[in-house]
């Protein structure tokens, strides 16, 4: 994946990550690893593998509380 585009997927997982903390399925503190790296998709100069170091640590994150969302809110599951 070129640099570019990997900004680009971080900057989708950027607005997934704030639209969990608004639904309140995450807290920012749930984003301490991802924000201890120092990148974000505004960070331009960082390099590409700073990028993806970043980018695996907040996907995995985000996975890892999709896996508790139905059971924090069991409206939203289809039954």
């Amino acid at each position: 994946m070129k640099k570019n585009e990997l900004i680009h997927l971080h900057t989708l997982l950027t607005i997934i990550a704030e639209d969990y903390v608004k639904r309140g399925i995450a807290g920012k503190g749930d984003f301490d690893p991802y924000r201890e790296r120092g990148v974000t998709p505004m960070t331009l100069t960082a390099s590409r593998d700073r990028h993806e170091e970043a980018v695996t640590t907040l996907a995995g994150i985000l996975a890892s509380l999709s896996e508790r969302e139905p059971k924090a809110h069991p409206e939203l599951v289809e039954g």
